[in-house]
C-alpha cells in the first residue's frame, strides 16, 4: 500500500534528520528521529513498508526481517494519527532519497512523538476570522 502526505491538513519539515510534522486540524505536532526520521522520508517519496523496510536494512545494516515489523507499527500509527493517508495511485517518479545518518548510528525502533502543548495556538486562524468586534485572532471553526 502507497501513502501520501494527508494535504492539506499536514505539513512536514525534515531538519538535520528530525521530521518535524504538523496536523492543522487537530493541533498536534509531531517529532520523527533517527528511524522514524528515515522512515518519514521514504513515504514522502513514495516508498511502501516492505521498500521501506529493505531501505532501513541498507542504511542501519541490519537484516530487513527485523526492521519490518517495526516498520509496519510505525506505520499504523501515523495513519491513526491521520499524518499519512493511503493512494489511489502509486506515486509519480520522485528524486532520489539521501539518507545521511552519523556513522555510529544503530538502529533503534521508531518513536512517533506526539506534542499538544501549542494546539490552541496552531488552531488560531488570524487572516480568515477576523471580527471587528471581538479583534484577533479567532479560533478556527471545527472541520469535519
Amino acid at each position: 500500500m502507497h501513502l501520501h502526505l494527508n494535504q492539506p491538513a499536514v505539513i512536514s519539515e525534515i531538519v538535520d534528520g528530525e521530521a518535524i510534522v504538523v496536523n492543522l486540524e487537530s493541533g498536534a505536532y509531531y517529532s520523527m528521529r533517527a528511524s522514524a526520521g528515515v522512515i518519514w522520508a521514504a513515504l514522502l517519496h513514495g516508498k511502501d513498508a516492505q521498500a521501506i523496510a529493505t531501505l532501513l536494512g541498507e542504511v542501519y545494516a541490519v537484516p530487513v526481517e527485523a526492521v519490518a515489523h517495526e516498520v509496519d507499527i510505525f506505520i499504523e500509527q501515523l495513519l491513526a494519527e491521520q499524518l499519512v493517508v493511503p493512494a489511489a495511485n502509486p506515486p509519480e517518479a520522485m528524486p532520489p532519497l539521501s539518507i545521511d545518518l552519523p556513522p555510529d548510528e544503530t538502529f533503534t525502533p521508531p518513536l512517533l512523538e506526539k506534542y499538544t502543548d501549542m494546539a490552541d495556538l496552531l488552531l488560531l486562524d488570524p487572516i480568515h476570522e477576523v471580527d471587528a468586534e471581538t479583534g484577533w485572532p479567532q479560533p478556527a471553526p471545527k472541520r469535519h
